[in-house]
Formats: C-alpha cells, sequence, structure tokens
C-alpha cells in the first residue's frame, strides 16, 4: 500500500489556499457610479447645492443634489466628486438624505473623501477635489432627487 498522506496535504493546502484567493461577495456589493459637482457657502449656517449623474445599470441619470448645514462654517468653494454606489438595488433609493458629520479645509485646491448612507443603506463613497476658501466642522447632510 502507498502511503497518501504528503499528497493529500499538498490537494488540502493548495485547495484552501485557492478558495482564499477567491473574491468574496458582500452584502455591500457595488451597484453603480456616481458624479457630483458641488458649490458650498456658508457662515455658521452652511447651504450646499449641485448636480449629478448616476450610472445605474448600464444608463446613465441626472441627479439635483442640495443641503444645509450647521456648525462652524466659514467660506465658500466647490467640490468635484466622483465614486461608487453601494447597495443601490431599486433606482428610486438613491433618493434621501444622506446625513454626514464631517471637517474640511480649503484654501485653494484640496482632496475631500465622503462616505454617505441614507435610510434605504444606500452608500456614497466619494473622492475628489475642493477648491475655494472655507474651513468647516459641521453636520448636515445633502439630499439627492433625481431629475
Amino acid at each position: 500500500m502507498r502511503d497518501f498522506g504528503i499528497s493529500k496535504t499538498l490537494i488540502l493546502f493548495w485547495a484552501v489556499l485557492a478558495l482564499g484567493l477567491m473574491p468574496m461577495q458582500t452584502a455591500d456589493a457595488q451597484t453603480a457610479r456616481i458624479s457630483m459637482k458641488i458649490a458650498k457657502a456658508g457662515f455658521v449656517l452652511g447651504v450646499s447645492t449641485g448636480s449629478g449623474t448616476l450610472h445605474f445599470q448600464g444608463q446613465a441619470y441626472p441627479l439635483s443634489v442640495g443641503g444645509l448645514r450647521v456648525g462652524l462654517i466659514v467660506g465658500a468653494s466647490n467640490a468635484r466628486m466622483r465614486g461608487e454606489v453601494y447597495n443601490l438595488h431599486k433606482l428610486r433609493h438613491i433618493e434621501g438624505t444622506y446625513g454626514s458629520i464631517q471637517a474640511s479645509a480649503a484654501a485653494g485646491t484640496g482632496g475631500q473623501n465622503w462616505v454617505l448612507e441614507n435610510v434605504h443603506g444606500v452608500r456614497l463613497v466619494l473622492r475628489g477635489v475642493q477648491t475655494g476658501l472655507e474651513a468647516s466642522l459641521d453636520a448636515g447632510g445633502i439630499k439627492i432627487t433625481l431629475e
């Protein structure tokens, strides 16, 4: 009788390694892409307005973006953001208020990173550039609606 102990061990090792290298599917699957242009201004009370585009299931949908912030806010800036949308299963679920607490500063040009979520569990992970002269430590949110 031959001893297959080493061969079985090597097969098991390679099987475990292959399974470990396979991409895992998570509950937070990327389902769309988004881009936005947002203008922000304020002194204690801040407002933001803008537009964007949602790329979902092979289609592009125009968006309207607005918001209100309260906190330590001084100045004005523009932001161009791009990113991923997670957990969007129905188009209408992109609409809603996305709450945030943020700190930002821009004197000229600076980077921005936002992670926002609405009541439907839709999460936006955005990166971009902010230009202008603004400093803020505030709470608020943005409201996204389909146009």
